[in-house]
């Protein structure tokens, strides 16, 4: 209670324009209650209030403090995004801007920030006026891809993650087409690979563990936790193509964005080479994936708001299927009744925080009522799986409630009134 008070008098301090009583403020909230669940919060407005006074970096630093302690919240990367900005490191901001769009693709604030430092770099990016110079990157951008790489932690990290995104497709391909490998080792280094990926992505989010409750609910409820244990599942298991695909497409999604944000620094993403690949090869394909023919026509802003929100649809629809498949192949001398139990229950406990995966169990269950329903249906069939949906809603409600149970301090975030 007293850090929320704390809080409040920072929130009214900075409305004031008192932004060095509104770090003092902040900062005592901090002091008060470091493991509280709105921390994040507290850290994001004193980065705001930081800037206000000019300290970019001190503002960076809490931006930092506030993604490690809600990786998932936009909010957080917008604050680091206008600290870059302020110390003039716009291949770093553009890239913030675009993990901050990563979990929320229509956030106005990220977006603003995101045509702002567009806008910045391409101003500062000189034409090529000699044929020498056509042959390299300018100077600005040789500074830009040198601070986009290894500018710091985080750019270290997400060239690491790259690296790593790169090899999961490398498997990918091998698998279904065994070149390098063979397809069993494919997928076995495809499922080692994201493990690791997931895991360093959970202690550079999270920080070193932490043998308290708040820290493991933090992790548990971050959804690459539940991809990780997605993974671990299939990797220990016989090879099942399916259990590629929904890793693969968030993995890609987050690999052509990586890749998209260099050329921008590079200055080639307008080339007429990338402009025929993308559209002629990328574009069509995504199209196909995600369901949605007018794709193609969408400018390149909403096409990537479109992907963020329906590539985790696509997933999240293929990880539904694979449990169906799971069920149907204990029919077959293939059977593997131990993976059925392991992955229904690491899909029950996603259910607790993906709203794409309880979409795709909506549209199953209507995909269903309409089968069972058609005249041609036994009956028998009709009522076995009214029990088994009977049964299925009961969980769920249970599930509807522990969920409730640990976002119970979910309202603090909206309230702040410089957020």
């Amino acid at each position: 209670m007293a850090a929320e008070q704390a809080k409040d008098r920072g929130n009214r301090a900075f409305s004031a324009g008192l932004y060095a009583d509104a770090v003092a403020c902040f900062s005592e909230a901090l002091a008060l209650a470091p493991d509280a669940p709105n921390a994040h919060v507290f850290y994001s407005n004193r980065s705001a209030a930081q800037l206000k006074l000019g300290k970019a970096a001190e503002a960076l630093q809490d931006a930092d403090q506030c993604i490690a302690l809600r990786g998932s919240w936009p909010k957080g990367y917008s604050r680091r995004g206008s600290a870059l900005y302020a110390l003039g490191r716009y291949a770093d901001a553009y890239r913030a801007y675009k993990d901050g769009l990563s979990h929320e693709a229509s956030n106005a604030g990220l977006l603003e920030g995101l045509r702002a430092v567009e806008a910045k770099m391409a101003t500062q990016r000189p034409a090529s006026t000699s044929s020498s110079s056509s042959s390299s990157a300018p100077p600005s951008a040789t500074v830009g891809l040198r601070s986009f790489l290894l500018g710091d932690k985080r750019s270290l990290f997400q060239l690491y993650q790259f690296a790593l995104r790169c090899l999961l497709l490398l498997c990918f391909c091998n698998f279904w087409v065994p070149t390098l490998l063979s397809s069993y080792a494919a997928y076995a280094n495809f499922f080692k690979l994201a493990l690791v990926n997931h895991t360093s992505y959970l202690a550079f989010t999270h920080g070193a563990p932490k043998w308290n409750a708040m820290y493991a609910q933090r992790l548990l409820l971050d959804p690459a936790a539940q991809v990780f244990f997605f993974c671990l599942v299939f990797w220990v298991s016989a090879p099942h193509g399916m259990a590629l695909i929904p890793v693969f497409l968030l993995e890609m999604v987050h690999l052509f964005t990586y890749l998209q944000s260099l050329l921008q620094v590079l200055g080639l993403a307008d080339s007429a080479p990338v402009t025929l690949v993308t559209s002629k090869a990328l574009v069509p394909l995504t199209a196909l994936i995600i369901s949605d023919p007018s794709f193609p026509q969408l400018a390149t802003r909403a096409k990537w708001a479109k992907l963020y929100t329906r590539m985790p649809q696509v997933a999240a629809n293929v990880d539904v299927a694979i449990g169906v498949a799971l069920i149907l192949e204990m029919l077959t001398p293939a059977r593997n009744f131990l993976l059925l139990v392991l992955y229904w229950q690491v899909l029950r406990v996603r259910y607790m925080i993906s709203p794409q995966l309880q979409e795709a169990f909506r549209a199953l269950h209507a995909t269903i009522l309409t089968i069972v329903h058609h005249p041609r249906c036994p009956a028998v069939v009709g009522a076995a799986y009214g029990k088994i949906h009977a049964f299925a809603v009961k969980m769920s409600d249970a599930v509807q409630q522990q969920q409730q149970a640990a976002s119970g301090a979910g309202g603090l975030a909206s309230r702040c009134n410089i957020m």
